[in-house]
């Protein structure tokens, strides 16, 4: 299973496996007026989003077939919890969350 996200202003675009490696990566040009270190920190950001996103679909999937907690616990998903944090910070609800090159609308 795969997921893919963008950025808030839609500069870099990732697509990760569900536990978050990246498969395929898009950067529009003027991201690259980034620092390396910038850039890499957006771009695990990134990854880290699109694995909490498919890890939570996964879950809900697995729930709704009536696999039991226990189970659900051993496989080491995120939470929709995780999943809100994640978000959270993709919006910048949290101050420490976003990487600074991100954009607020």
């Amino acid at each position: 299973m795969t997921s893919s996200v963008c950025s808030p202003g839609g500069g870099i675009e990732v697509r990760t496996t569900e536990r978050g490696i990246p498969v395929a990566l898009r950067l529009n040009p003027g991201e690259l007026r980034a620092s390396p270190e910038e850039l890499a920190r957006d771009i695990l950001a990134l990854c880290r989003l699109s694995a909490a996103r498919a890890q939570v679909r996964r879950r809900r999937r697995l729930t709704a077939q009536g696999f039991d907690v226990a189970v659900l616990r051993a496989l080491n998903l995120s939470s929709e919890d995780e999943l809100a944090v994640a978000e959270a910070r993709m919006r910048r609800d949290d101050p420490g969350g976003a990487p600074r090159t991100w954009t607020t609308p």
